[in-house]
Order: structure tokens, then C-alpha cells, then sequence
């Protein structure tokens, strides 16, 4: 619909990159997002790893939540990133038949 409020596309691109940046070194190999319906678009994140080791190492990464909030203000969305959750390729291929799509919902 013509006029209809938005999620700020550029931004949460931007924000991708940042998180692949910030993460590379942790393994992360991938961003998803899952953004609310309506605004203001509350966002989940999701960072995706090529293993289950890589997953549960970051997981356990006490400043996780920071450093996803520190990149979300430097794109301006620290206000809308309501979690962040990682999740490992292993996983998603052995319980989810590899399909992203069925692990985030």
C-alpha cells in the first residue's frame, strides 16, 4: 500500500554488514533477520555459524548483546533490536532439513 510506514531497509542492510564485520573472526558466516509487522519493526537477530562449536562458543560470548547493540546504534536501530540468537548451518541441515526459513519461524 501506497504511503503504508516501512522497515528502514538501508539501514538494516547496513546493519548486516556491520555484524558480519563485527563476527567474521567468530565465525559467523551469515545475519538473518526477523522484524515485526508493523512499526515500529521490531527486529530479532539472528547470527548464523558453519558450525555447532563456532554456535556455542559465541553463544556463550557475555557481550553478545552489547556488541549486536553497539552495531544496531551505529546504524541507527539500537532502538528496535529486541534479541539476538545464534544458530549454527549444522543445525539448521541436520533438524531443519537446511532450511533457514523453518528455523526462524
Amino acid at each position: 500500500m501506497a504511503g503504508s510506514p516501512q522497515p528502514n531497509w538501508p539501514a538494516l542492510e547496513r546493519l548486516k554488514e556491520e555484524l558480519q564485520r563485527e563476527f567474521r573472526k567468530q565465525g559467523v558466516d551469515h545475519v538473518e533477520y526477523v522484524l515485526a509487522f508493523s512499526a515500529p519493526f521490531d527486529v530479532w537477530v539472528w547470527l548464523g555459524t558453519a558450525t555447532d562449536a563456532e554456535r556455542d562458543t559465541l553463544a556463550a560470548d557475555r557481550a553478545l548483546d552489547d556488541r549486536v547493540r553497539a552495531a544496531a546504534d551505529r546504524c541507527g536501530l539500537a532502538e528496535i533490536v529486541r534479541g539476538t540468537a545464534v544458530e549454527s548451518n549444522e543445525t539448521v541441515d541436520r533438524e531443519y532439513d537446511g532450511q533457514w526459513f523453518y528455523r526462524l519461524r
